[in-house]
């Protein structure tokens, strides 16, 4: 038996598609975004090989000068615990550290045990805790007391913020427990990456930025669903916060209003109150380069 590593190509599509349709219980995302992964010049597929057959693969991209973020570890269901995995690991680190990265970042389901045991062999340590919490808006949504039903404007309301109050918004998130508990990362489309002023200034540019007394938030809106990529309150204030977040995203006309936040006691809590649903618990390893 003999293996290498090497760069996928189009040709390998159809094959890595045909084994990762099932690899959790709802499916697996790879068959959809593999061939876009391969032509994204911004990153590497890499997979290995066993007698010319791709039993594994994973993706690496840099999403700054210094910052790579790793994604879509597989590895064949008649291949695994054979190290695969682990090769393929260190080689989206080699090849972040070529690109000049100092850091390489990956997540992990809090359920996934043995993907754990891999990134930690491969040198990576756990380094915040997060949870994807999810409710419906407006008449579908299950909670009335929380803007569900008729709608009913909250007390505190938020507005889209100019790129003069990034700088606010940088400061108070920086001396506050969220930024502690989230290691000063934000997420956007399962990425996690370090918060910078920059970053809120753009968002303020592109109009994505809220602002209200209670915190600010960075949103999007995709197809139905209003996404808060990252909000900063406090726990007197989270209440209001999600309030007026679940209002704004009723005010957009979205179906749904998804949440990403570090796992703190009080701001799950008052999501659970509010009819949110938390899913998807991961964990952010990071490995320094």
């Amino acid at each position: 038996m003999t293996g290498r590593i090497r760069i996928a190509t189009p040709s390998d599509v159809f094959a890595i598609s045909e084994w990762t349709r099932d690899t959790f219980p709802w499916g697996d995302y790879i068959p959809y975004v593999l061939e876009r992964w391969i032509a994204d010049e911004t990153g590497r597929v890499f997979v290995g090989e066993v007698d010319g057959t791709v039993v594994a693969m994973g993706r690496v991209g840099m999403l700054g000068p210094d910052e790579a973020w790793a994604q879509g570890m597989r590895v064949h269901p008649d291949h695994r615990r054979q190290g695969h995995g682990l090769r393929i690991t260190n080689a989206l680190s080699t090849w972040a550290t070529e690109q000049g990265a100092k850091v390489i970042r990956l997540s992990v389901e809090t359920w996934n045990t043995s993907a754990q045991a891999q990134v930690e062999a491969a040198g990576f340590r756990p380094v915040s805790d997060w949870v994807h919490a999810v409710r419906a808006v407006g008449e579908s949504s299950p909670v009335p007391a929380g803007n569900g039903g008729k709608r009913v404007p909250p007390a505190e309301r938020l507005r889209v913020a100019h790129s003069a109050e990034a700088d606010a918004a940088y400061m108070s998130w920086m001396g506050g427990e969220l930024a502690r508990a989230a290691r000063n990362l934000i997420q956007i489309d399962w990425r996690w990456q370090r918060l910078s002023l920059e970053v809120l200034t753009v968002a303020a540019r592109d109009m994505g930025l809220l602002e209200g007394r209670p915190g600010w938030a960075i949103f999007e809106i995709d197809e139905t669903e209003f996404l808060v990529h990252w909000l900063e309150t406090g726990p007197s204030d989270a209440r209001a916060m999600v309030l007026a977040l679940v209002d704004k995203a009723a005010e957009s006309g979205a179906e749904t209003v998804g949440i990403m936040i570090p796992a703190v006691a009080w701001l799950e809590r008052e999501l659970k109150r509010l009819g949110f649903d938390p899913t998807h618990p991961n964990t952010v390893w990071a490995k320094a380069l």
